[in-house]
């Protein structure tokens, strides 16, 4: 059986183009998992060394923030924070959070409370 040159360069892309989608689609769903795993780290209903963790800061630094105006508080358990809603507002507040309470966190840190919600 003899292949022209072209038969031979059309085979070799097909081959190449196959692989490719399939390391596409394996790092999609490796992107997905971590996503998964990032937004069920913490519970519906986080308590205060939950929201340290999240934000990576001590619990002095955390009194601050959660008396912060329009920081999300369940009202009818005592001391336990929405996650959703945590994340929100960390993502619509991390510019001030920076400035004022002299926190860094990094663009990647606020895209990742972007995709969390």
């Amino acid at each position: 059986m003899n292949l022209t040159i072209e038969e031979l360069k059309e085979a070799l892309l097909n081959a190449e183009l196959v692989e490719l989608f399939q390391k596409a689609y394996n790092q999609g769903v490796e992107d997905a998992r971590k996503l998964v795993l990032y937004e069920h780290q913490y519970p519906p209903r986080m308590e205060k060394e939950h929201v340290a963790d999240f934000f990576q800061i001590a619990l002095p630094t955390v009194e601050k923030i959660i008396r912060m105006d329009g920081f999300p508080i369940c009202g009818a358990v005592r001391a336990r924070y929405p996650r959703d809603k945590v994340f929100e507002w960390a993502d619509r507040n991390t510019k001030y959070m920076n400035e004022r309470l002299g926190i860094y966190v990094s663009e990647s840190d606020r895209l990742k409370f972007r995709k969390a919600q």
